[in-house]
């Protein structure tokens, strides 16, 4: 039996397992980094995510005016009807034509329609874009918990790994130890 033979073959085993541990630890480190970096992503995003529904429920809120706004606009105008009704009733003169309240009126109460309406609009089109990025950030949001699950994944398997590569390490030193003690016997 050749126990050089042994010794050096259990030494190159110990320094491949060395290599491999520093590999599998460098691995680690890398892995915890992005981790880091990922889990301060998703925080980021549903910061974001936080933010954008705040928003889109305050625009909920204000897109809900519309209906009163328009009530009463629709009232006002209802009551300058009447108004104008009544001014013509009251108002009766041979030398001077009435004026029709309602027709003076009326612009302005288009242009205040129409103002409205776009103001609405906008408001609805600003929401539906708000939404459109919740949405996004969601499936970002999803994406980065998958990301981060893989690197979860990856950092059990190589510290499985590293403590295979550490037991391997420790029989490569108990073997050089006998190996080394049986050539030292045999001179």
């Amino acid at each position: 039996m050749d126990n050089e033979y042994y010794y050096y073959n259990a030494r190159n085993r110990y320094y491949d397992a060395c290599s491999a541990i520093n590999s599998c630890e460098n691995r680690i480190n890398s892995l915890r980094a992005q981790r880091q970096q990922k889990i301060n992503a998703i925080n980021q995003l549903q910061t974001d995510i936080g933010k954008n529904q705040s928003a889109s429920d305050q625009l909920e809120q204000m897109a809900l005016k519309n209906d009163d706004l328009t009530s009463k606009i629709t009232k006002v105008q209802s009551k300058t009807d009447l108004a104008a009704t009544n001014f013509c009733a009251m108002v009766t003169s041979n030398s001077v034509v009435s004026k029709n309240l309602s027709e003076v009126y009326s612009n302005e109460t288009t242009n205040t329609k129409r103002a409205l309406s776009s103001a609405f609009s906008t408001l609805q089109t600003k929401k539906s874009t708000v939404n459109t990025k919740i949405t996004e950030l969601k499936n970002q949001l999803r994406t980065a918990q998958s990301d981060l699950s893989e690197i979860d994944n990856s950092i059990r398997s190589t510290e499985a790994s590293l403590e295979q590569w550490r037991n391997t390490s420790r029989n490569a030193l108990l073997d050089m130890e006998y190996y080394r003690r049986k050539m030292n016997e045999a001179v």
